[in-house]
């Protein structure tokens, strides 16, 4: 490659070859050097350490008199204040034996490794990325231009079939993809005819290097929808998020972006949104956090993200937590370093009380002059934001899964929490759950009436009773069910224990063959009118 073109100024060398070092490593930064880049154009931030790039478009010698000399040195002393790993000279000349002498004595006093990328490295990636060249320097966007044109008539092809068609799109774009150093190119057929295109970042950053530049004239008025309106366009500039302008605010509108999509256009709906990332931030461990006027936590709710848009002031995060529940949209303004934090909740419509119970716990914690945060990595991020007070209704709610919940860990029943409970159904989901815990309750009854097996009139204590006599302490063992509108669970057994018992009457009660084999018996207090309850063991 011919490194004296005309064509290659300082600022075509420094893109062009800026581009290449994005390419072969995703984590590069290009360093504006519009305030002085201090020593970097490109800098690559790995887990080792950073390892700097300078970008030097010299074809001539590094010589003393022509001041290059002095301009490599002040940009290593430069990059050394920031204390690299690694360092390299990329310039289009292969060093003389005197150059190398002069380079090694330079690079000597530090303590970083340094190196000479020149001519024969920039030649071979040149080659490798023949794209980088084409682009910058034999105008190659006009082919592109002109391959958009062809790839819009190609909708023609139909006529032939659809998998010509395909066929034909399908080398357009592996020509186009040859030729754009910043975006990769994707093309869809859809059942009308039409030929979708789409474009994607070659590497981070490729946005910067090469923007999608949206202009245009709006008219939103003072109503509700006009300022609502123009808040979601400007969000989707700030942040990258999806937003709908409809056409009765927009008069015009023009786009610019590679290969000349986009134009001028007269009005109409206007439907912007950046690209979301749904990458796994494995890396990134979240939490909203609250604490109280003393410092104290009260809750800390561990959350996922889900997914996040950028946009030129910022990045819009969107987060869950664990259990699906709690929504949470936090931007973070990066000219500011302030985020702001919003959430909201929604009840699915069957879930365990164990899934909700960290989120209710959460609002039941968010009381007056407490203070809610962002927390990442353990660390917590900005100021803490006001909460409202919790209203009674969340404190119920509360008391009620942490009931059900403990009924479901101590049974091993486990069901969905019904939508409504009745008045009833509360006082049957409490009495159930002290059963479990280990309490016996201890209540009067004027009388109970059971059916028994005929065979059960043999024992002792049913002996005594058919005998005239009070029986004291008589147990009886029964079912414990929870009834919850149409289900019903069964979570153990219950021993009844009755202080003194009488019988009142025994009846027969025939089965479908006729046969006597059980009784009904009817039983009233003696002289003490008292009946335990507790969980069998």
């Amino acid at each position: 490659m011919d490194w004296t073109d005309e064509r290659l100024g300082s600022n075509v060398y420094e893109d062009m070859v800026s581009v290449l070092i994005s390419r072969l490593h995703p984590q590069a930064q290009r360093i504006d050097g519009a305030g002085g880049d201090k020593g970097r154009d490109v800098q690559v931030p790995l887990l080792t350490g950073l390892e700097i790039f300078e970008l030097k478009s010299f074809t001539g010698r590094l010589d003393e008199r022509s001041g290059r000399r002095r301009q490599v040195s002040d940009s290593l002393k430069n990059a050394a204040k920031h204390t690299p790993v690694a360092w390299y000279l990329v310039v289009p000349i292969n060093h003389t034996d005197g150059e190398l002498v002069w380079f090694n004595n330079l690079t000597a006093k530090y303590s970083f490794p340094c190196v000479w990328r020149g001519k024969d490295w920039l030649d071979s990636q040149m080659a490798s990325h023949p794209e980088l060249p084409r682009y910058y320097l034999e105008g190659s966007n006009d082919e592109i231009v002109s391959m958009m044109r062809e790839i819009n008539q190609e909708q023609a092809a139909l006529t032939r079939g659809v998998a010509n068609l395909v066929d034909r799109v399908r080398a357009l774009k592996d020509r186009l993809n040859s030729l754009d150093p910043h975006y990769e190119f994707s093309f869809s057929v859809q059942p009308n005819g039409s030929v979708n295109v789409a474009t994607h970042p070659r590497y981070p950053g490729a946005e910067k290097d090469r923007p999608i530049q949206i202009g245009g004239a709006f008219t939103f008025p003072g109503t509700e929808d006009g300022k609502k309106a123009a808040q979601a366009l400007q969000d989707s500039f700030d942040y990258g998020t999806a937003t709908v302008v409809p056409s009765e605010f927009v008069k015009k509108f023009s786009i610019d972006a590679p290969a000349e999509f986009g134009g001028n256009f007269d009005g109409g709906e206007l439907r912007i949104g950046g690209e979301i990332d749904n990458t796994p931030l494995s890396d990134a461990r979240f939490a909203l956090r609250i604490r109280d006027a003393q410092g104290t936590i009260k809750a800390h709710l561990p959350l996922e993200a889900k997914e996040r848009t950028s946009g030129r002031r910022g990045i819009e995060l969107r987060l869950e937590d664990l259990g699906g529940v709690a929504r949470i949209v936090t931007r973070f303004d990066v000219t500011t370093h302030h985020a702001k934090i919003t959430y909201s909740f929604q009840m699915p419509e069957r879930s365990l009380p164990c899934i909700l119970l960290p989120v209710v716990r959460f609002l039941a914690e968010a009381k007056e002059g407490r203070g809610a945060t962002l927390v990442l990595n353990g660390k917590e991020i900005g100021p803490p934001m006001d909460l409202p007070a919790s209203n009674s209704s969340v404190d119920a709610s509360l008391q009620i899964l942490r009931t059900l919940d403990d009924i479901q860990r101590i049974s091993g029943v486990y069901f969905p929490i019904p939508q409504d409970l009745t008045d009833e159904e509360f006082k049957s989901v409490r009495e159930v759950h002290c059963y479990l815990i280990g309490e016996t309750i201890v209540s009067q009854w004027d009388y109970a009436s059971f059916t028994i097996p005929r065979t059960s009139l043999e024992n002792p204590e049913f002996q005594q009773l058919q005998q005239g006599d009070s029986v004291p302490n008589l147990v009886l063992r029964n079912d414990l069910v929870l009834r919850l509108g149409e289900d019903s669970y069964s979570l153990g057994f219950l021993n009844r224990t009755y202080s003194s018992v009488k019988l009142e009457s025994l009846s027969d009660v025939a089965d479908d063959s006729g046969a006597e084999d059980t009784v009904n018996v009817k039983i009233v207090p003696g002289d003490d009118t008292s009946v335990s309850v507790c969980l069998a063991e």
